[in-house]
C-alpha cells in the first residue's frame, strides 16, 4: 500500500521544463520591430510571445525549414522591396513620389534600400511607433505606411494595426499568411479596402548575413486604392 501511495505521488508531480524548453525560453529576450537593436526599441522579456512556425498564426519563414524562436530580427533585402515596387509603384496612383513611412527600424538602412527599389519619399527614423502614430500634422503628411513590422510580440500585430486604422493611415504591411484568417483582422478592417499582394518568396538577412528567402508571407494592404484586390508577384 505505501508502494502505491508514493507511486501515486510521483504520477502527480509537475515534470521539471526540459533544458530546451529552458533555452528557448532564455532566447525570448528581445523582439525586432520590423527594423531595430536599440534597448530602447526593445520590448520587455514579458511581452515577448514563443512563436512557432506552425503556430497560430500558420507556417512562415525560412524556406530551409527550420524553426526559430522569432522571426522578427531580420533586415528586409533590396530585391523584396523592389518587387513589391512593381505593384505600388506601377498602380494609376502609384506610390513613386509619394510620402511613405516605414516605421520599424533594424539596422537604419531600410529606407536606403527603399529608395534604391524605386520610393522616392521614404521617412524611416528611430521613432516611438505608437507615440508617433499619434502626432497629427506628422501623420496628415503621409501617403502611408509601407513596412516589416513586429511579428512576435505579444499581441503586437493587433496594436500595430489599430494605431493605424485609428490613425486613419493606409498601409500596406508584410505579415504572415495566417494572420490574413485572424478574427482581429476580420473584425478591425473593412473588407472592401483589404487588398493582398502574396510575393512567392521574401528575401531577408541578419546584420552581415547572407539573404534568406523566406515563404508563406503577404502584404496587407489597406486603404491603398491599388487597381487589383490581388496581386501574384515574385
Amino acid at each position: 500500500m505505501k508502494n502505491r501511495a508514493r507511486r501515486k505521488r510521483a504520477r502527480e508531480r509537475v515534470a521539471p521544463p526540459r533544458a530546451s524548453e529552458e533555452k528557448r525560453a532564455r532566447e525570448t529576450s528581445t523582439t525586432h520591430a520590423g527594423d531595430s537593436e536599440n534597448d530602447e526599441d526593445v520590448m520587455d522579456a514579458s511581452h515577448i510571445a514563443v512563436v512557432r512556425r506552425e503556430g497560430a498564426y500558420g507556417s512562415y519563414g525560412s524556406m530551409s525549414g527550420g524553426m526559430s524562436i522569432e522571426d522578427d530580427e531580420w533586415a528586409t533585402a533590396t530585391r523584396t522591396w523592389r518587387s513589391l515596387f512593381t505593384v505600388l509603384g506601377a498602380t494609376a496612383n502609384g506610390f513613386r513620389t509619394k510620402k511613405v513611412w516605414a516605421p520599424f527600424v533594424y539596422d537604419e538602412l531600410a529606407g536606403k534600400r527603399m529608395r534604391e527599389a524605386g520610393f522616392e519619399r521614404v521617412v524611416h527614423k528611430r521613432w516611438d511607433f505608437f507615440d508617433k502614430v499619434r502626432d497629427g500634422p506628422f501623420v496628415r503628411s503621409l501617403d502611408a505606411v509601407v513596412d516589416n513590422p513586429p511579428y512576435t510580440g505579444k499581441g503586437m500585430k493587433q496594436k500595430v494595426l489599430k494605431s493605424l486604422v485609428d490613425a486613419e493611415l493606409p498601409f500596406c504591411l508584410l505579415l504572415p499568411l495566417g494572420v490574413v484568417h485572424g478574427a482581429f483582422v476580420r473584425e478591425m478592417l473593412e473588407e472592401r479596402y483589404v487588398q493582398i499582394i502574396v510575393p512567392r518568396k521574401c528575401y531577408v538577412f541578419k546584420k552581415n548575413g547572407a539573404e534568406i528567402p523566406f515563404k508563406f508571407l503577404v502584404w496587407l494592404c489597406y486603404k491603398m486604392e491599388l487597381e487589383r484586390d490581388l496581386y501574384l508577384i515574385d
